[in-house]
This record gives C-alpha cells, sequence and structure tokens, in this order.
C-alpha cells in the first residue's frame, strides 16, 4: 500500500480513482460519512446497548472501484496484521551532488510516514541517499477487519479503519487497494473523505517503504 498526497498520485500510478466511502447498515443504507475507529466508536456510545446493527462489532461500507459499487461486509480481527508491526516516519538524507534526493512522501509533519514490518532502528541505504527512522511505534490492531462483499463470489477484503479505510480487496479477476488521500484528517470525515483506489497491477513505482503481512484467514 501507499501513502499518497495528490501529486505523486500520477508519478506512481498508471490508473487510479478518486472516491468518498460512507458507513452503511448491513442493507447498504446510508449511514453517515465517518470511517475511522475513533468516530465509529463514539457512535457506538451514542446509540447504546440498544441491539442496533450501530452498537455491534460489524462495520459495513459502500465503496465505488472503478464504476464496481462494493458494499464491503467486515468483522473484526486482529491477526490482520502480524504481531509487532511497526510504524515507522522516514525522512531521506541526500547524497553530496545529488540534488534530487530529498523526500518524495510527506505527512502533514513534513517527514514521510511509512509503515514497515519487523523493520530495525537506524539507516538504510536507497538510489537516491539514505533513510533515517526518524521515530517508530507499534501499529494499532483493534481497527482492523476482514470480509467479503455482497453478490462477489469468493472477494476477500482486509481493511483497517485506524485512520480512514486502507487495505486491500481482491476478487477473482483483480486485486485493488484503497488508501485515504490525506492521512490524519478524521475530525473532518463527518463531511466526506476522499480515497485513493488502485489496481496492484497500475502501480509504476514500486513501494519499497510498505510492507504489510496481511492474514485474511
Amino acid at each position: 500500500m501507499l501513502l499518497f498526497i495528490p501529486d505523486q498520485l500520477r508519478s506512481r500510478l498508471r490508473e487510479y480513482g478518486l472516491i468518498t466511502p460512507i458507513s452503511t447498515d448491513s442493507h447498504g443504507h446510508f449511514l453517515s460519512h465517518l470511517l475511522s475507529a475513533n468516530h465509529k466508536q463514539r457512535v457506538k456510545r451514542e446509540v447504546g446497548a440498544e441491539g442496533s446493527e450501530q452498537a455491534s462489532d460489524r462495520l459495513f461500507f459502500n465503496i465505488t472501484v472503478f464504476g464496481r459499487e462494493f458494499h464491503l461486509r467486515l468483522r473484526p480481527n486482529d491477526r490482520l496484521v502480524s504481531p509487532g508491526a511497526m510504524v515507522e516516519w522516514h525522512d531521506q538524507v541526500p547524497e553530496p551532488g545529488n540534488a534530487s534526493s530529498s523526500s518524495t512522501i510527506t505527512s502533514n509533519s513534513g517527514s514521510r510516514g511509512t509503515i514497515r514490518v519487523g523493520g530495525e532502528n537506524g539507516s538504510e541505504s536507497t538510489s537516491g541517499g539514505t533513510e533515517r527512522i526518524l521515530r517508530r511505534r507499534l501499529l494499532k490492531t483493534d481497527c482492523t477487519f476482514i470480509g467479503d462483499i455482497t453478490d462477489v463470489k469468493g472477494a476477500s477484503v482486509a481493511i483497517n479503519n485506524c485512520d480512514g479505510l486502507a487495505g486491500m480487496i481482491r476478487t477473482d479477476s483483480d486485486e485493488y487497494f484503497i488508501e485515504p488521500l490525506e492521512r490524519g484528517t478524521q475530525e473532518h470525515e463527518d463531511q466526506g473523505r476522499v480515497h485513493v483506489v488502485y489496481r496492484r497491477s497500475a502501480v509504476l513505482q514500486a513501494p519499497s517503504d510498505i510492507s504489510l503481512d496481511y492474514q485474511l484467514e
């Protein structure tokens, strides 16, 4: 999976779509634009223990992927990410005389936001210089879900909604990824949050910064 800012979409992807997912009930009827775990938990508290679908652990989202309407049906799975998975923030130290080796993917704080599994603290060499790990933290696993798609036989979904919807959608004909266009904007989700969707085959620049070990079973 990739972390994007708008100016870099064309350089990294041959084809992509910009969509606004919605939260729905089990029948696909609109509930809200809230996607992230913190907001969903707040809704559950407001609903209370009335046995409604909103108060359950299951989540439902509608997304449009290259003209296809997908109704995602998700259930919690704490094994979606391997135990001990870490989130790392990187920047790139330029090589002397190399003017093009500055960071290419930036977060709101100006550093690179990446996710790695099993990485070690320190630096690593890249073609444009040396990547330096600024900080790292344990990846939250209480907002990871797996599931399927209504009326799409054999489809599987692996989604993390700690910060928008980020994950993989697999059908018998293709494999797609979904990511928020911008990170850290959960507080504004109620107005709709733009996401990027793309096929695995559309990736032009192989991402060296992210390796998530999905466990779909």
